[in-house]
């Protein structure tokens, strides 16, 4: 079947053919189906897949057994997160580089 894994999966795979590692990932989720996500997306790290400067960040929403290394209490936690992580983001010193979206695969 489809599961979270399966499309973590797919998503990298398509993006390596198109020449587009990501340097920078972050999931997020709360249930036992993310695990699979979890696993696929730090298990990147040592292979091809990913930028050899990527970062990945696999957050679990409240502390419990998970194979995410971060875990966020509650949704308000993770707006503050984003929140930091757009106020901290400075894209007029960005170097340009080829933008990533779902229309392109």
């Amino acid at each position: 079947g489809v599961t979270k894994g399966v499309v973590a999966e797919r998503l990298l795979s398509l993006m390596k053919q198109k020449g587009m590692l990501p340097d920078f990932v972050l999931c997020i989720g709360d249930d036992r189906s993310d695990e699979d996500m979890f696993e696929v997306f730090t298990s990147a790290v040592s292979g091809p897949s990913l930028s050899p400067v990527a970062e990945v960040f696999a957050c679990t929403v409240g502390q419990k057994p998970s194979k995410a290394k971060y875990y966020l209490e509650d949704t308000s936690e993770i707006i503050r997160m984003l929140q930091g992580l757009a106020t901290a983001s400075d894209t007029a010193a960005r170097s340009p580089s080829p933008q990533f979206s779902f229309e392109n695969l």
